[in-house]
């Protein structure tokens, strides 16, 4: 099941031998089920014995895995051998990887796997199903590996033929996803570079329910067992935390678009972060929801007001608010109808849903002796019943390098920017050896076909600072990992993984934005790379518009285990 040490000793004292019966039978090929797939049933398993309400709230999991041994028959059946040890070298780890990763993505199955591979989808019928990562090095303590590999929904419409077609391809793309340059980054950034990195597969019904043509999840997000950000001063981090959104998971986790997931603390789960004004909430809100089309046979993104006609009322109410500040204002023009946003508020009010949240979350961190991350859907109906799904278990990394710094020794003179009211964690002191800024408006103003050609220079100075040790802060407008340019820089983790310190930098003269991303696969992949020998990592959105070169306030860091910044840094310099 796993090679962490210590999951393994979990598995060996929750599992009993029906248990091992029951995962073999669910298996294509032999070797391990891989990180993913431990954690989810070693999760569900600790929350079935020691938590005597979850299973009466608990969707029963319905999930298949490939082993992790189908892998190398993939590419030993596909005449890649030779290019996959020739890629395991110092010297073709980067260069020989896009070409084993266009091998992977146009290789066959041998017969016998195929074989298998129709009879699972004979059993899961017309429902929809994911096929998810499940690598030797996921989700164990210390190696997240969050997002760095493919997850694929599979809408599995048609006829069998066109379905083994496309969950082939699926499975082609999760091979594939370990050549991505990001991944490779990770691991070498993790010191995993020579370790064996085979890719078990999981494939799991999509959780949800069909809303007209759609199939999507009630909501579905990620939940933390400790969460170091505060938005009040009372607030409890060990009560934990929800980030959670309608439909599809993905909007939790990605950073796409102008979406804004709801963020629930559970000490308190109905405040939220924008308390002041209903325009504040509506403004910062999901406007886009993630859904399984069944009649294009595609996952797509639909604006909330193509969706709002096939829901009924029930499910408005639990995950949807009136802006009626909106309502009265176009009343006023003699146009009469409702204004929606995502707001989960009515799901967050529910104290049997949150209460069971929260001791999921206790009980995990417990029994991990470490604080944990869950992926999660939740279904809910009109009497307010709900079940919830289990989908993904990890430890979370948090430091333990915590220092004391004394403020009053700091020079004042040499502060670039100061952070006052919310923060996170423990403080730390470093030097600033470097500072890139992307010029807020000069972005703005740039081509839109040509942005990535910002994300290329980023590259190369982050391949510079690889050979080249330094505290490096970056300074970037909007929103940094973006999907979309017009948001911020749309890099990705292999594009920054050498910066120590990065801003996301709201600016009033181009409209740019931060978004706190506290629990996407952003945040968590450069948390991981704070365990790294001389380097730190933070993350910081500058909240206040930046009126000046100098007239920088109000900053809310969004990384674990910082709190307060002295930089070494002359501004005269930078």
């Amino acid at each position: 099941m796993t090679k962490d040490k210590r999951l393994k000793n979990l598995v060996r004292r929750y599992f009993t031998p029906d248990d091992y019966f029951l995962l073999r039978s669910r298996m294509i090929g032999s070797g391990a089920i891989g990180g993913k797939a431990c954690g989810m049933v070693l999760a569900r398993k600790i929350c079935e014995t020691e938590i005597p309400e979850f299973t009466k709230h608990s969707e029963p999991h319905d999930s298949f895995y490939i082993g992790s041994d189908v892998f190398y028959t993939y590419i030993v059946s596909n005449d890649c051998w030779r290019l996959r040890i020739r890629q395991r070298t110092k010297e073709g780890y980067f260069s020989a990887a896009g070409e084993l990763r266009e091998h992977l993505l146009t290789g066959q199955f041998p017969s016998n796997i195929r074989e298998q591979f129709l009879n699972m989808l004979e059993y899961y019928g017309q429902s929809p199903i994911i096929v998810r990562s499940s690598s030797f090095l996921e989700d164990g303590f210390g190696n997240a590996f969050a997002g760095k590999y493919e997850s694929v929904f599979c809408v599995n419409q048609g006829n069998p033929q066109e379905r083994l077609e496309k969950f082939e391809q699926a499975v082609r793309q999760v091979y594939a996803s370990t050549m991505d340059y990001s991944a490779l980054e990770y691991r070498y950034q993790r010191g995993l570079a020579d370790r064996d990195e085979q890719m078990a597969i999981l494939v799991q019904r999509v959780s949800g329910s069909g809303f007209g043509d759609y199939f999507m999840p009630g909501a579905a997000g990620v939940g933390y067992s400790h969460s170091t950000y505060k938005w009040m001063p009372d607030m409890d981090s060990s009560a934990g935390m929800l980030r959670i959104v309608m439909g599809l998971g993905t909007k939790a986790v990605d950073r796409t678009s102008e979406d804004y997931p709801r963020l629930s603390n559970l000490d308190r789960p109905t405040a939220t972060i924008y308390n002041s004004s209903t325009e504040q909430r509506h403004k910062y809100s999901q406007r886009n929801i993630d859904v399984l089309d069944c009649t294009q046979n595609t996952a797509r993104e639909l604006p909330l007001s193509q969706l709002l006609p096939v829901l009924p009322f029930w499910y408005k109410k639990l995950l949807l608010e009136h802006d009626r500040d909106a309502e009265m204002l176009l009343q006023q023009r003699g146009i009469y109808r409702d204004v929606w946003f995502v707001s989960c508020q009515g799901l967050l009010a529910n104290s049997a849903f949150t209460g069971l949240m929260q001791r999921i979350l206790h009980t995990l961190e417990n029994v991990y002796n470490n604080s944990v991350d869950i992926e999660y859907t939740v279904n809910m109906d009109e009497t307010g019943d709900f079940v919830v799904n289990l989908l993904q278990c990890r430890p979370l990394y948090s430091s333990q390098k915590e220092q004391q710094v004394n403020l009053s020794k700091i020079k004042w003179k040499n502060i670039f920017f100061d952070i006052t009211d919310s923060s996170m964690g423990a403080s730390v002191r470093r030097p600033v050896d470097v500072v890139i800024q992307v010029d807020p408006v000069l972005y703005y103003s740039h081509p839109y076909n040509k942005k990535y050609d910002v994300v290329s220079a980023i590259h190369k100075i982050n391949l510079h600072y690889r050979k080249h040790d330094g505290n490096i802060l970056l300074l970037s407008p909007g929103r940094i990992g973006t999907s979309s340019p017009e948001l911020g820089v749309p890099v990705a983790f292999g594009d920054i993984s050498n910066f120590s310190i990065i801003c996301e930098v709201a600016d009033n003269r181009t409209g740019y934005m931060p978004e706190l991303s506290y629990g996407s696969h952003m945040f968590q992949d450069l948390v991981i790379v704070q365990t790294m020998p001389s380097r730190w990592n933070g993350h910081f959105a500058i909240l206040s518009e930046m009126q000046s070169d100098r007239d920088w306030r109000y900053a809310i860091p969004i990384y674990p285990n910082l709190s307060s910044y002295s930089f070494s840094l002359n501004p005269t310099k930078t």
